[in-house]
């Protein structure tokens, strides 16, 4: 257990993605998981996700420098790549491309804005709920308040006794 654990500092959890490109390539990554998703950060932001299901996670053994994990398939335009149908239809978003004035599609899935303000409204109530938690500097000074408390309380109890002692 690292400085962190110690804190209340929690490391991230990762899982291995096989990432297909539109060229045809693909790469093993290491992402994490944040609020469901795996999702890529760049500066400390989101900028890519795709949803995780456990579900969809297959075994992987390794190979050469690749350890061995459960590895989820993504694609890079799609949220969740389910080839053999292992999430429920519930929880994916209907496929429907949403239209503009003249009839073109756009590439927008249109169920997929009430299913994304769900897992959105999901992160908020994550977020107020872990508002009040006390960061590393709020755990230091009740530390050294208490060591001081604890201190005074030693002197008390030293002059008490030394005036009792003494008649």
């Amino acid at each position: 257990m690292g400085l962190l654990g110690l804190f209340g500092g929690v490391e991230k959890e990762k899982r291995t993605q096989l990432f297909f490109r539109d060229d045809g390539s693909f790469v093993f990554r290491r992402l994490e998981i944040e609020d469901t998703f795996l999702v890529v950060k760049k500066d400390g932001d989101i900028v890519k996700g795709w949803k995780h299901f456990f579900k969809n996670q297959f075994p992987f053994g390794g190979y050469s420098n690749i350890g061995a994990d459960m590895v989820t398939l993504s694609y890079d335009r799609d949220i969740i790549l389910d080839p053999y149908n292992l999430v429920g239809e519930k929880e994916k978003p209907d496929e429907a491309v949403a239209q503009d004035s003249k009839g073109n599609g756009k590439g927008q899935i249109k169920s997929a804005q009430p299913w994304l303000v769900e897992v959105g409204n999901a992160r908020r109530l994550k977020m107020i709920s872990n508002r009040g938690k006390s960061s590393i500097f709020d755990k230091i000074v009740l530390f050294i308040g208490a060591t001081l408390i604890f201190e005074v309380l030693i002197i008390g109890i030293m002059v008490a006794a030394s005036r009792g002692g003494g008649g």
